[in-house]
């Protein structure tokens, strides 16, 4: 089983009142479960780091704070893998997403996998691309 995982996800888990108990259920299914596959597009990482730099500047955290988060995400192991800039600038097309965001998309389909986001619009356009998506949103 492989679960594409966006940065909004992995962001509720660590940043302090982001997460939910949704997110925090996916996480907690994620430890629990062996073997599953944790992928994410290349620019995932960048996404994350950014986050957290900003974070920092508007004094959420602390340097120090936002290093130790990045090391726990890198914990979880996740596989980057590549996408097709094509496919995601068509799927951008399509849907009126922004690329970066369209590159998850492009990742669980091409793999069968379940997304994993809280982005309501990036959930929405799952759904509309037969993507499985949790939490499932409401429609």
């Amino acid at each position: 089983m492989s679960v594409v995982i966006d940065a909004s996800v992995a962001l509720s888990w660590i940043l302090p009142t982001e997460g939910t108990p949704s997110s925090l259920t996916l996480r907690d299914k994620l430890v629990d479960s062996a073997g599953m596959d944790l992928l994410v597009p290349p620019h995932y990482w960048y996404e994350v780091a950014n986050t957290l730099w900003v974070a920092v500047r508007r004094e959420r955290i602390t340097r120090a704070a936002a290093t130790e988060m990045l090391d726990s995400l890198l914990e979880f192991h996740l596989i980057v893998w590549p996408i097709e800039a094509a496919l995601c600038l068509d799927l951008s097309l399509q849907l009126g997403l922004a690329v970066y965001d369209s590159a998850y998309l492009g990742l669980a389909l091409e793999q069968g996998s379940t997304l994993w986001t809280l982005d309501r619009a990036l959930g929405k356009a799952a759904a509309q691309l037969n993507i499985p998506v949790e939490p499932a949103f409401e429609k």
